[in-house]
């Protein structure tokens, strides 16, 4: 038996014994809210120490071109599909109702396994442990749009000079992270802390300057809280009113702490969706029974009537989102936005070009990209100005 084979071996066992020491020392309270000796300065150098050795055992992953789940490459022939000429103030606008793609200098971001891309592109169980930050759909920079198409290599067509994306596989402590603040495992909890520790990672970058630059950060986050924290909640329908109260806090920090600073709230697609998706492989079902714990297995005694109730509970977990967005004290300013964006909430299977081999997919495929940037909401003024590419 080979090293590596041994070392993959080891591994799963000794996450599976971190996750009893968290169930086993935790304190009374619903489990979101609470810390437990996990938290504390020797567990967090140890798990430090554990994830480098995860990240060199498993080896970078990102760098892949071919795979089933990898966008293919479009072609050189067709066009980027919105005039970039247009796309830039020739003065830096001092107001954010006048931003346009070009002007956002800076992007960030902030959630958990979604926004860090973990196993983005995983061809089997081992590789889901590495974090392909590049490919990330809201902070990936890796590439160009070709090949990725993420919001910064769209706006890197804009604005060549953006900085903050994430540059390739990385964990949250390397250099090629950036301004990407997921972290695997993250909740609503976690988003108030996110939102300090970027403010502090941004303000003391030397490519940025913090008062003039625009800055776009998009935050995605509560996929954990209704896949395996919601169940074992002492009183589960607190949840979406606890979810309100954070994001009011991160928000309300950006807002006084960042200048010129532009928000995305994109909610987490549908658990249900994704969950009750047929003909999966067999893998992927088992490792739900411990990723998604509340809604597959046996853990928590699901029925159908308990993942109604969780469904009902990330319905009103979006509905709070839009409403805190449309908060009176985060519209109507000069350098802070909050926009909700709706689209994640509309996701269905994902069609694939192995599947459907019609001559025309390259086109649709570049149609379905101008229709979604040029549907990019931006703020509203007197509940009316939208920015549409053309």
């Amino acid at each position: 038996m080979s090293s590596v084979t041994k070392k993959r071996r080891f591994l799963l066992p000794l996450v599976v014994i971190v996750l009893v020491l968290e169930i086993g020392v935790a304190q009374s309270g619903d489990i979101t809210d609470r810390t437990s000796m996990l938290d504390s300065d020797m567990m967090r150098n140890l798990f430090h120490s554990m994830r480098k050795w995860v990240f060199n055992m498993v080896g970078k992953t990102g760098l892949r071109t071919r795979g089933h789940f990898l966008q293919d490459r479009i072609p050189d022939d067709l066009p980027f599909p919105c005039n970039v000429s247009l796309g830039r103030s020739r003065r830096t606008p001092k107001s954010v109702h006048k931003l346009r793609p070009g002007d956002v200098s800076v992007i960030a971001a902030m959630g958990d396994s979604l926004t860090a891309a973990s196993g983005a592109s995983s061809t089997n169980v081992m590789d889901l442990y590495m974090e392909n930050r590049g490919l990330a759909w809201s902070i990936g920079g890796q590439w160009n749009w070709r090949n990725v198409t993420t919001l910064p290599n769209i706006l890197k067509e804009f604005n060549p000079k953006l900085v903050g994306y994430s540059l390739g596989d990385a964990y949250p402590f390397h250099r090629e992270t950036q301004f990407n603040m997921a972290e695997i495992g993250a909740v609503s909890y976690d988003i108030p802390f996110m939102a300090r520790s970027l403010v502090k990672r941004i303000r003391s970058d030397p490519r940025v300057n913090f008062k003039r630059d625009w800055k776009m950060v998009t935050i995605t986050i509560g996929g954990n809280d209704i896949c395996s924290f919601v169940c074992a909640m002492e009183r589960p329908d607190d949840l979406p009113q606890k979810h309100r109260l954070r994001m009011i806090r991160a928000l309300r920090y950006l807002r006084d702490n960042m200048p010129r600073t532009f928000v995305n709230v994109v909610s987490v697609p549908s658990v249900e969706t994704v969950v009750s998706l047929e003909s999966k492989p067999g893998v992927c079902h088992t490792l739900h029974h411990g990723e998604c714990s509340c809604w597959v297995g046996r853990a928590y005694n699901q029925t159908d009537d308990s993942r109604h109730r969780w469904k009902t509970i990330q319905e009103a977990m979006v509905r709070v989102e839009q409403e805190v967005a449309k908060l009176d004290e985060f519209r109507r300013l000069n350098e802070f936005a909050v926009v909700y964006q709706p689209w994640s909430t509309h996701i269905s299977v994902c069609w694939h070009r192995a599947v459907e081999q019609s001559a025309g997919a390259s086109g649709k495929e570049e149609s379905q990209l101008a229709t979604a940037v040029r549907k990019f909401q931006m703020p509203h003024r007197k509940d009316a100005l939208h920015l549409h590419l053309r």
